[in-house]
C-alpha cells in the first residue's frame, strides 16, 4: 500500500492566474527513493508542500482533488498532525528553526508530540547517532555552517520517526564536500532504515544513482519516469549522462562507477591547452583593463579572521569564480569588494561602479510588482521578464528572484559581484545566466562570482580563484585549477582526468 497517494491534484494560490500544480496522480511506495526535479518556478516546492499539508492548510488558494499520506487525507488533517508521519526538510533550515541550539531543536517536535521525558531522551540520543551529529549537539545553531544547519534540520524530522522524509533542495546552498556529507546522511537513512524518501534538487549528479523514480515537473505538469528514461530526455542531468548520450554508451551510466567502464575505451588523447584568454589573471598584458585592485585585505568577526592578506586583480572583461567551502571568506570578500563593508586592514580600489547581489534576494525587491521593479530599465533588460510583471516580487521562486536581483543590478555595473547566483536554477536558466555573464564582460565589464557549482564555474569561468581560510590558495584558469582538485573538481574530471572538464570537451 502506497505510503503517499496524490489524486488529481491541481492547486492554484491567491490571485494567480495559472494554477502551480495540473491533475497530478502518482503514488509514493514504502522504501522508494524519488527524485523531483524541475526548472525554476515549476511547482517543485509546492508540491513537496502538499505532501504534508502546507499547501493548503497555510497557503490558501484553490485546491482541488486529494493527498493521502497514510491514510490521512491532507485536507482534513493538519500540518502539526501531518508531520508525525512526513518529516520536512527546507530549502533553508533557518526557516525551520525555532529554539537556539541543537539539542533543544532536537527535542522541541518531540515535546509538541507529549512524549515522556525518558522516551525523547532515547529518540534524541538515537537521531544523534544516526545522523552523525555528536559533536554538534551542545552547539548554538547560530555557530553552525549550512551543511551542519541542514544535518540538524535533518535529524530534527527524523526524531520524529516519520514514515517518509521530504528535501526541498537540501544541498543548494553548500560546498560540493558540505552538500556530499549532507546526501550520505540522506542515503544512510535508506539503506539502514529503508526511510522512504522525496528530494528536490538541481545538482543531480550525486543522487542519481541512488533513486528509484524520477519525477519531473515542467508547468505544474508531472511525469514520473525511470531514471534512465528521464535523465535521457533531459532537464537536469548528471554530465556522465552527456557523455554517455554522446559516446552511445548503453545502458546510460547514472554516476560515476557505471561510467567508468565505458571510459576505460576512450581514446588516451593529449589534456586540452588552455585558451590563451582564459586564466590570464593578473599577467602583464592580459586582455582588460584592471577594474578592481585589492591590497592586503584583512577582515576579522570578534577577532576570528575571515579575509587574511588578499591580494589581487580584476579586470574588465574577465568572468572570475572565487570558490571554497562554507565559512572559507567568500562573502566577506566580495562585500568588502563591492563597499557593503570597510576593510580593517588593506585597500580596495575601485575604477567604475560596484555592484553587489547577496544571496538572499529578497533584500533587494521592494515594490509591489515586478513592473515597478524594472521600472526606468531599458527595454534589453525588462524583456526576459515580461511574463512576470505583473507579479509581486516575493511570490516568484528563489530562482526568479535571484534572475531579477541580477539584471536589476548588473544593468549598469562596471564590476558585478554575485553571492551564490546559481542556488536554486534549473540548467537552462544557468545558462542563460552565462551567456548573460558573458555577454556584460564582452562589453567591457568585470565579473567576480562566488560560487559552489563546480560545473558551471568550469564553463562559465576564465579563471577560477579558491579560498581556504580568508585565504587565496589558488588562482589561474579552470583547466589548471579544477582538474588536481579532491573537493572542486568536475564529473567529467573525476572520471576522464588528464585535463578535460565538460562532456562536449572530451574526445571520441
Amino acid at each position: 500500500m502506497p505510503i503517499i497517494t496524490l489524486e488529481a491534484v491541481t492547486y492554484r494560490y491567491p490571485e494567480a492566474e495559472q494554477p502551480a500544480l495540473s491533475d497530478i496522480t502518482a503514488a509514493v511506495n514504502p522504501g522508494e527513493v524519488i527524485l523531483l526535479r524541475g526548472a525554476s518556478g515549476s511547482g517543485k516546492s509546492t508540491l513537496l508542500r502538499c505532501l504534508n499539508g502546507l499547501v493548503p492548510h497555510s497557503t490558501g488558494g484553490q485546491f482541488r482533488g486529494r493527498v493521502l499520506v497514510c491514510g490521512l487525507d491532507t485536507r482534513d488533517h493538519p500540518p502539526r498532525q501531518l508531520a508525525t508521519h512526513v518529516g520536512f526538510v527546507f530549502q533553508h533550515p533557518d526557516a525551520q528553526f525555532v529554539l537556539e541550539d541543537v539539542e533543544a531543536e532536537l527535542a522541541f517536535g518531540l515535546e509538541n508530540l507529549g512524549l515522556p521525558r525518558p522516551l525523547m531522551r532515547k529518540r534524541v540520543e538515537e537521531v544523534i547517532d544516526q545522523v552523525g551529529i555528536n559533536p554538534l549537539r551542545r552547539r548554538r545553531i547560530d555557530t553552525l555552517s549550512g551543511g551542519e544547519r541542514q544535518r540538524v534540520a535533518i535529524a530534527a524530522a527524523v526524531a520524529m520517526h516519520p514514515d517518509a522524509l521530504v528535501l526541498d533542495e537540501p544541498t543548494s546552498q553548500l560546498d560540493p564536500q558540505a552538500a556530499e556529507d549532507v546526501l550520505q546522511v540522506v542515503l544512510r537513512l535508506v539503506a539502514e532504515l529503508g526511510m522512504t524518501t522525496i528530494i528536490a534538487e538541481h545538482r543531480v549528479e550525486r543522487i542519481a544513482p541512488f533513486v528509484d523514480r524520477i519525477w519531473t515537473l515542467d508547468a505544474g505538469v508531472l511525469r514520473d519516469q525511470t531514471p534512465r528514461i528521464a535523465l535521457a530526455e533531459g532537464g537536469a542531468r548528471p554530465p556522465v549522462v552527456d557523455l554517455a548520450l554522446r559516446a552511445g554508451w548503453t545502458p546510460i551510466p547514472l554516476g560515476l562507477r557505471d561510467a567508468r567502464v565505458h571510459a576505460q575505451r576512450l581514446p588516451a588523447n593529449p589534456p586540452p591547452q588552455p585558451s590563451p584568454t582564459r586564466g590570464e589573471g593578473d599577467l602583464p598584458g592580459g586582455s582588460g583593463l584592471i577594474i578592481c585592485r585589492v591590497d592586503g585585505l584583512d577582515y576579522r568577526y570578534q577577532g576570528v579572521p575571515a579575509v587574511q592578506g588578499v591580494s589581487l586583480t580584476l579586470r574588465r572583461g574577465q568572468v572570475v569564480a572565487l570558490m571554497g567551502r562554507n565559512g572559507s571568506g567568500k562573502t566577506t570578500l566580495l562585500k568588502l569588494i563591492g563597499g557593503a563593508m570597510r576593510p580593517q586592514r588593506g585597500t580596495v580600489t575601485n575604477e567604475g561602479v560596484a555592484a553587489y547581489v547577496p544571496q538572499d534576494a529578497d533584500s533587494l525587491l521592494f515594490a509591489a510588482s515586478v513592473d515597478e521593479e524594472l521600472r526606468g530599465q531599458s527595454a534589453e533588460v525588462v524583456a526576459p521578464f515580461a511574463a512576470w510583471l505583473h507579479r509581486y516580487p516575493r511570490d516568484l521562486s528563489s530562482g526568479e528572484r535571484q534572475q531579477l536581483a541580477i539584471a536589476l543590478m548588473g544593468a549598469r555595473a562596471d564590476l558585478l559581484l554575485l553571492d551564490e547566483p546559481t542556488r536554486g536554477l534549473d540548467p537552462e536558466v544557468k545558462r542563460a545566466l552565462s551567456s548573460y555573464l558573458q555577454t556584460r564582460a564582452g562589453a567591457g565589464a568585470g565579473i567576480l562570482v562566488a560560487t559552489h557549482d563546480v560545473e558551471w564555474a568550469a564553463r562559465t569561468a576564465d579563471r577560477i580563484l579558491l579560498i581556504a581560510d580568508g585565504e587565496i590558495y589558488a588562482d589561474g584558469p579552470p583547466a589548471a585549477v579544477l582538474s588536481d582538485s579532491l573537493v572542486f573538481a568536475t564529473q567529467i574530471s573525476k572520471l576522464v582526468g588528464r585535463g578535460w572538464l565538460l562532456p562536449e570537451e572530451v574526445p571520441l
